[in-house]
């Protein structure tokens, strides 16, 4: 027969049992329920409302019973000691996860509780949200952790490692950056490498005595072999190195140490570390699965790869925007893509580029093959004869359209991205610009070094070595669907790790590093809570 015993009198008395800070004569589970609200309410937390729900849902699957006293103190205490090194690993701050002091029994089992889910929490989705601005897809594209199952699991006695392996980030691309976390930390701890003094170029041949200090700078970095650091002549096997440092940080690798080499070199190793934990978060902000078929960019590097069947199909450089119209980070789809484009001039161009140009040569639209749609194809007054630009304000007044042809700023081909805000990848008129190492140089848009490549690819085997023929026989513009709507995540990676083990850096054009740098370091530390008014 089932106990008619009622659940506030069992509650009461395993309250009582375990010792908590009220006398079990006058215990009752509703005042039990008051207390623990009283101190969820008071710990800190980084998202209140998201882990005050899960501190709520873990005590009251407990029936109010307390995890980490007792008989349970032990196991609080080793998994916060746990919390300290694993973290740190993981690109955390160990501090973020420390207990206040002189919490009574009650408040410091929810404080050890709340602890445990903000490292589980920051783990698993990120320390701060996923904002545009810090190089994630938006705010509200945050993933799903279940905190209260995070909890208990932990409480069953289940290993934190263990729990780890669930929650954190299972991509290669993550766990390699971990290893060279790791690398980079112990090379700041043993001291960092040299700082190279400034001074004139330095080019293979040189004999300066700024040659024994760079190699000992490319030693500490793993570029140069340890039995190198002789010499003050820049020799060939010193230049090969530097050709490697010069490729792992996306410089032209010509071997002369100049003003950008120069910067890179002297960049600590501690500085290096920090951008690796902060590229960490953004791989905590990743969906669960970029699926088998995807294209990625990144944006930091001016490069893209698509995947076929988990393998990567295709890679090319493409360009991106500058700093003032940055590519946006994204996730958004692939579903079509025109041949034989035209061009709608966005009216802040027309507003900001081409009207200071046409004041200064009213001729500008015809020599760009430029048209005013207001104004019939072909008329004198598509061509803007007439009009008196001087005479025009801030606001372009009419709208703009490059037709298509060999001149468009589309080139032959335009990818349609869904719901991304007016940004597209197209081909591109300008060839050169290919052969640079910076490429951070249009309006937002991203374009594509090979893509009749690309579209012979996403519209399938029937296209093969046929696309670009297709095209210069019929110049009308059409749109295609794809073979399939193919996902497609634009990311900003600073900083990864190869096959090979090797570190790869890139400069934050945007800012994000540095914004989300702040973020994190604000995030260590919740706001102070308003204390409950309790006794």
């Amino acid at each position: 027969m089932l106990s008619s015993r009622p659940l506030l009198f069992s509650l009461t008395m395993g309250l009582a049992v375990l010792g908590w800070d009220v006398p079990a004569q006058a215990q009752s589970a509703a005042e039990t329920q008051r207390r623990i609200e009283a101190a969820i309410a008071t710990a800190p937390t980084a998202d209140p409302a998201q882990d005050g729900k899960a501190l709520r849902d873990f005590y009251r699957a407990r029936q109010g019973l307390p995890a980490w006293s007792g008989d349970n103190a032990a196991s609080g205490k080793a998994l916060l000691a746990q919390i300290s090194g694993l973290a740190l690993a993981q690109g955390l701050d160990p501090a973020a996860y420390a207990l206040p002091t002189g919490a009574g029994e009650m408040d410091a089992d929810v404080l050890i509780s709340a602890a445990l889910l903000r490292f589980g929490r920051d783990l698993s989705v990120g320390a701060v949200l996923p904002a545009r601005n810090l190089g994630g897809f938006g705010a509200e594209t945050r993933g799903e952790f279940d905190g209260a199952r995070f909890l208990k699991a932990l409480a069953e006695g289940k290993p934190l490692t263990e729990q780890i392996d669930v929650i954190s980030p299972q991509y290669v691309g993550y766990m390699r950056l971990r290893d060279g976390l790791e690398k980079a930390r112990a090379i700041a701890a043993a001291g960092g490498w040299p700082s190279i003094p400034d001074g004139a170029k330095l080019v293979p041949g040189d004999t300066d005595d700024r040659v024994p200090v760079l190699r000992r700078r490319l030693i500490a970095s793993g570029d140069l072999g340890d039995g190198l650091a002789e010499g003050r002549t820049y020799d060939a096997p010193l230049a090969e190195a530097v050709k490697r440092f010069q490729l792992r940080h996306g410089l032209e690798p010509d071997a002369t140490i100049g003003g950008k080499t120069l910067a890179h070199l002297n960049v600590p190793a501690d500085a290096r570390a920090r951008q690796i934990a902060v590229n960490m978060e953004r791989w905590r902000w990743m969906p669960h699965s970029f699926g088998r078929h995807h294209i990625a960019v990144n944006i930091a590097a001016q490069q893209m790869e698509v995947v076929e069947d988990g393998a990567v199909a295709m890679s090319m450089r493409v360009v991106v925007g500058d700093v003032k119209h940055p590519t946006p980070s994204m996730s958004t789809t692939m579903s079509s893509v025109v041949l034989n484009p035209a061009w709608r001039v966005p009216t802040s161009i027309a507003n900001k580029e081409i009207l200071p140009k046409l004041r200064k040569d009213p001729n500008y639209l015809t020599s760009s093959k430029l048209q005013i749609v207001d104004y019939p194809e072909g008329s004198p007054e598509s061509a803007g004869d007439g009009v008196d630009w001087n005479a025009i304000g801030k606001k372009f007044p009419y709208r703009l359209r490059q037709p298509p042809g060999p001149d468009n700023a589309l080139g032959q081909l335009k990818f349609n991205l869904t719901d991304s805000d007016d940004i597209y990848m197209h081909d591109t008129n300008n060839r050169r610009v290919f052969g640079r190492s910076y490429r951070a140089l249009s309006h937002g848009c991203v374009r594509l070094e090979r893509p009749v490549e690309l579209g012979e690819l996403m519209l399938g085997p029937r296209w093969q070595g046929k696309l670009a023929e297709n095209i210069a026989a019929n110049r009308s513009t059409r749109t295609l669907m794809l073979e399939r709507t193919t996902q497609v995540y634009m990311m900003y990676w600073t900083a990864w790790t190869d096959e090979a083990g090797i570190l790869h850096f890139r400069d934050d054009i945007y800012g994000h590093d540095r914004r989300l740098m702040t973020a994190m370091e604000r995030s260590r530390s919740p706001a102070p809570r308003p204390a409950s008014g309790r006794s």
